[in-house]
């Protein structure tokens, strides 16, 4: 099960989407996981279906990851990077900034955080255009 979680975040590496899905789903089911390692199951199942433009799924797995560990920063990016795919760039801020409170460094959070308020400013102007956005998992 831990190997399967660590086979779905190189999947995710290479966007594989789908295969990282299925490596995390598996892993999640398999009841061989350690506690450590659910948690980044779900994160990962959660940027998979992202990645597949599945996002009630996706904010489900977040949640989950969020609700077992609720202080990982990356767990709160992987939810604003939903709501902003979405074109939800205020939600998606809250998240980031809420982020900003668990993280150390903020060098990705600063980027999307950049990224939406550009896109937010924008919206009016590039409907549609969060289909090849710059954000960062």
């Amino acid at each position: 099960g831990n190997g399967l979680v660590n086979q779905s975040a190189y999947a995710i590496g290479r966007e594989r989407w789908s295969e990282a899905a299925k490596l995390a789903k598996t892993a999640l089911r398999s009841g061989d996981l350690t506690l450590e390692n659910i948690p980044p199951a779900y994160s990962n199942l959660c940027v998979a279906l992202t990645g597949e433009r599945k996002f009630p799924e996706a904010m489900d797995a977040c949640n989950s990851a969020v609700d077992l560990r609720p202080r990982q920063w990356s767990y709160y990016n992987n939810r604003a990077n939903i709501h902003f795919y979405q074109g939800n760039f205020d939600r998606a801020l809250a998240e980031y900034y809420k982020a900003m409170t668990f993280s150390t460094s903020g060098r990705v959070l600063m980027h999307n955080i950049g990224v939406a308020l550009e896109y937010r400013k924008n919206r009016d102007r590039r409907p549609n255009s969060t289909k090849d956005s710059e954000i960062s998992s």
